[in-house]
């Protein structure tokens, strides 16, 4: 795990998406965190909505990785990974680059995932 702890965060971002656990994803969150996946959407406000996306997520057998280096700068992490949905059932990808901010605690204050119809696709 890396000591920095913005690059940590991604780090745990990326495993507990593959691992469903629900634990670590609720703990890098702010208790008033803003989730806005894919950019556009109706931005999802507090920790209850966010664990309720999530919930989501793990339903449809999620898995992630990261593809390329983080960009750490000021309070934020920006990150391309790739997001594989139902595997080995008609598999989708879907290519995101994921920015999140966070505030002094190092928990993330709000999260943008950038990704549109263009970067689906399915096995």
């Amino acid at each position: 795990m890396s000591k920095n702890p913005k690059l940590a965060a991604v780090e745990q971002y990326i495993s507990a998406l593959s691992s469903h656990d629900m634990a670590v994803i609720t703990d890098l969150y702010a208790d008033d965190a803003v989730l806005e996946d894919p950019v556009g959407s109706d931005p999802l406000v507090g920790k209850a909505a966010i664990v309720r996306f999530y919930e989501v997520a793990f339903s449809s057998g999620i898995s992630a990785r990261l593809d390329g280096p983080v960009r750490l700068v000021a309070n934020h992490a920006v990150f391309p990974f790739v997001v594989e949905l139902n595997p080995g059932n008609g598999e989708m990808r879907i290519d995101v680059i994921d920015q999140f901010t966070f505030n002094d605690d190092n928990k993330i204050v709000a999260m943008k995932a950038f990704w549109g119809e263009a970067n689906m696709t399915t096995a």
